[in-house]
């Protein structure tokens, strides 16, 4: 970046930092969101395939819903543990270095493993210690980055998240007879990346004297923002739970919208799929961290996810009246593309601009992690209910135009903000 002012948060004037530190920071959060979004998207699911091959799709659930639920808890909590840290070594680097640590061992667990419960053992390690270093290495962008680049930097981790499996791909197609190849070979690019991160970031200051006991009251708070305590906080968590709701509804739903509401024809239909997922990945690849960087130089956050959640409608009733392939692609491409990348462009950093205690980044950082992910674990329940409106066939419209107007309703939450723009 250009910027050359120094910025300051709190009693800390942050200089802006070099564009050498932005590339390998984002190299690091490549390296460890490939490390688990690989094996969570196809290598794990192959690996059970091998290992219990009747009962694979049970056990697949089984995983997938334990790994999720590991995954919530365990970045808010080790975000805490973060924010505590007194190491002379600093309070993310230390954590950044335990999680990729952690996430190998998992790693070797699954590639090693040859009954289901091991297996499953290695998955919880992996989401909990990837969670970790993900935690801490998010928390950077409060700890380090001035507000002038934080737009910017905090959008980096939606990007690489977005740019991991498609890289990650390739490992699979070098190596399409070696599970351990693949699910070991993210996970070591993870630790030369992260090390590297760690190398560099040498101003990792430790948590400030004297730290509050850490009990069972405590540890529960973890997964808890008081809205008394801090409101605003509260209402921007409420605020992307609202917003991210059409975005639950598109990934979880794309396969059966295509079938049953377009109608896509049979040879089109894998065709179809694989454009639902990889046009939008691309187009939110790149519009996270342009939303990022317009919310720096706009100095305001709020706009921008403004901007996003009426996107995000928009998408939402153009797939509501698809009657084509292509226009349905274009639906998708507005939520899963232009919204979800705006969004996951901007709310790290209206996040730490709106959270009460900067000193607990980590932990903040981690709850709304926890917000942004719950529409897409609460949507399969809600939608039989929507999916039943009207009887005879499944009613996909209503279930598509709720999403929509959920993400509506996320502009409200945010009019409750005033400390931030």
């Amino acid at each position: 970046m250009s910027t050359t002012t120094p910025a300051t948060v709190g009693r800390t004037t942050l200089t802006p930092v070099s564009g050498g530190f932005i590339a390998v920071y984002a190299l690091a959060m490549f390296g460890i969101w490939m490390a688990i979004n690989l094996p969570a998207s196809v290598t794990l699911a192959l690996r059970i395939a091998e290992i219990d091959p009747e009962g694979k799709t049970t056990s697949y659930s089984i995983a997938a819903g334990v790994g999720t639920l590991t995954a919530v808890l365990a970045n808010p909590f080790f975000g805490r543990l973060s924010d505590r840290t007194r190491s002379r070594f600093g309070r993310r680097r230390p954590w950044i270095a335990i999680g990729l640590v952690g996430t190998t061992i998992g790693a070797a667990v699954i590639g090693l493993s040859d009954t289901f419960p091991m297996l499953l053992l290695g998955w919880v390690l992996m989401q909990a210690f990837v969670n970790a270093a993900i935690a801490a290495t998010l928390a950077i962008v409060a700890d380090r980055i001035p507000e002038s680049q934080q737009g910017f930097v905090g959008s980096l981790s939606g990007a690489a998240s977005a740019a991991s499996l498609v890289v990650g791909i390739f490992f699979i197609q070098a190596f399409p007879e070696s599970i351990l190849a693949q699910i070991g070979l993210p996970v070591a690019v993870a630790l030369v990346v992260g090390t590297a991160l760690i190398a560099m970031f040498k101003d990792d200051t430790p948590a400030a004297e004297p730290l509050p006991a850490f009990g069972i009251k405590e540890f529960f708070g973890s997964f808890f923002i008081n809205p008394r305590r801090e409101p605003e906080f509260s209402w921007l968590l409420l605020a992307l739970f609202l917003m991210f709701a059409s975005w639950g509804v598109v990934s979880t739903y794309t396969v059966y919208l295509l079938q049953d509401m377009v109608a896509a024809p049979e040879d089109e239909i894998n065709g179809a799929i694989t454009l639902s997922y990889v046009i939008p990945g691309v187009v939110a690849f790149v519009l996270g961290p342009l939303g990022g960087w317009v919310g720096d130089r706009l100095g305001r956050r709020k706009p921008v996810l403004i901007f996003a959640a009426l996107v995000g409608a928009a998408g939402m009733i153009t797939i509501a009246t698809a009657s084509s392939v292509v226009q349905f692609l274009v639906g998708v491409t507005l939520v899963s593309g232009v919204a979800a990348g705006v969004m996951m462009g901007s709310y790290v950093a209206f996040g730490i601009a709106v959270m009460r205690e900067k000193s607990a980044a980590a932990r903040n950082l981690g709850v709304i992690n926890i917000a942004i992910t719950l529409p897409f674990s609460i949507i399969p329940f809600i939608a039989p209910v929507l999916l039943s409106i009207g009887g005879g066939t499944e009613n996909y419209v209503a279930l598509v135009l709720f999403g929509g107007t959920i993400t509506l309703l996320g502009i409200l939450p945010l009019l409750g903000i005033r400390t931030a723009r």
